[in-house]
């Protein structure tokens, strides 16, 4: 889907969320418009937020903030019509900001039904209920959309079914369009949900030398392009010293201090002294779930957790064994054992970053 813009609709009155800002409202400390973004990032080429107030804020996120073309908050069509315009692609993906556990798949699903049908709209069903604000529409609707609002129409499902759509059954996932209207659905949702999911971790093993840190250089500007927020951990046999002899923090680590912290306006960052080897899930608790999506590991080879298994034959060793843990093999020479993992070319990072986007679309985060 790499030809697709989407839009998040954040645009309207809220009324019903008592006039608050809804795609700002906080659900563990993170606006709404970002759960959604969250969840459309690797879906789409690109994501583009259209809201009516509070533009500076929501243009905090780095994201495109386009206002509604046509004043008076005429409603979600007002909304399409701003993103179709401002959108580069031919098919625009809209979703609404309430739904902050939209599918994974939406697009994919959207498009293909599109296609198949030969029509203008696709839009969602979840067997009991249409949501035809969880739509992909085509550009050329511009003119016909305009015509509608110009001419007092203000109803979403009224338009579409005046074009060439279709309804695609996501029953399946019923539960992922479940939107939030009212501030206690909000604080509920607050409490009940878990506050900290586990970030995803794949691992990239191999022999020393065999050129783990090189492909993940390579990897991680990759997938940056494909709106995939990684995080690394790497493990070195060697001794580590993060902090620089007769500095303040050095000084107070040496004073007996189990923890310091440092920081600066670009970074910060915590020495932890440890008696022993810290656990691979302990290391990836301390990773801000707001900031990344995804953890890759370098080495940890032993750890149960999936794994890329990168291998070159001018180390002059036998390639391992594969254990079921291994998912891949980045290698330059033919594998033996490709029929049990997928094998790229270790010098094919495309192939290997779209591997790993869709791993992770996999893991349901």
């Amino acid at each position: 889907m790499d030809a697709i813009d989407a839009v998040i609709l954040c645009g309207g009155l809220s009324r019903r969320m008592q006039g608050e800002d809804k795609g700002l409202q906080l659900l563990h400390q993170k606006p709404l418009f970002e759960w959604v973004y969250d969840r459309l990032k690797g879906q789409v080429r690109s994501v583009l937020i259209n809201a009516n107030r509070h533009l500076e804020r929501y243009a905090q996120s780095g994201l495109p903030v386009v206002k509604d073309e046509l004043d008076g908050f005429l409603g979600p069509l007002s909304g399409m019509l701003t993103g179709l315009m401002h959108a580069q692609s031919d098919c625009v993906l809209f979703v609404p900001c309430d739904a902050p556990f939209l599918p994974s798949d939406l697009c994919a699903r959207l498009y293909a039904q599109l296609e198949q049908s030969a029509v203008d709209i696709a839009y969602v069903s979840d067997g009991e209920r249409e949501h035809p604000t969880f739509v992909l529409m085509r550009r050329s609707l511009i003119p016909y959309l305009q015509d509608y609002l110009f001419g007092g129409g203000r109803k979403v499902r009224d338009f579409m079914q005046r074009q060439r759509y279709t309804v695609v059954d996501f029953s399946d996932q019923a539960s992922r369009f479940a939107n939030i209207n009212y501030p206690e659905q909000l604080r509920e949702l607050d409490r009940t949900l878990p506050t900290q999911q586990a970030l995803p971790m794949l691992g990239i093993s191999g022999y020393s030398g065999s050129g783990k840190t090189t492909l993940l250089e390579k990897l991680l500007p990759a997938l940056a392009a494909r709106q995939l927020r990684v995080s690394v951990i790497k493990h070195t046999h060697h001794h580590i010293q993060t902090d620089k002899p007769g500095k303040d923090s050095a000084r107070m680590t040496e004073a007996g201090a189990k923890q310091v912290a440092v920081t600066c306006d670009q970074r910060w960052a915590i020495m932890t002294e440890t008696p022993k080897p810290v656990a691979l899930a302990t290391l990836a608790a301390q990773f801000d779930r707001t900031l990344s999506d995804v953890i890759l590991v370098e080495g940890f080879k032993h750890e149960p957790i999936d794994k890329i298994l990168v291998y070159r034959r001018a180390l002059g060793k036998a390639p391992p064994a594969l254990d079921e843990h291994v998912l891949a093999v980045a290698t330059d020479t033919p594998w033996p054992q490709a029929q049990s993992a997928v094998c790229f070319d270790i010098n094919d990072v495309e192939r290997i970053a779209d591997f790993v986007l869709d791993w992770w679309q996999k893991q349901g985060v």
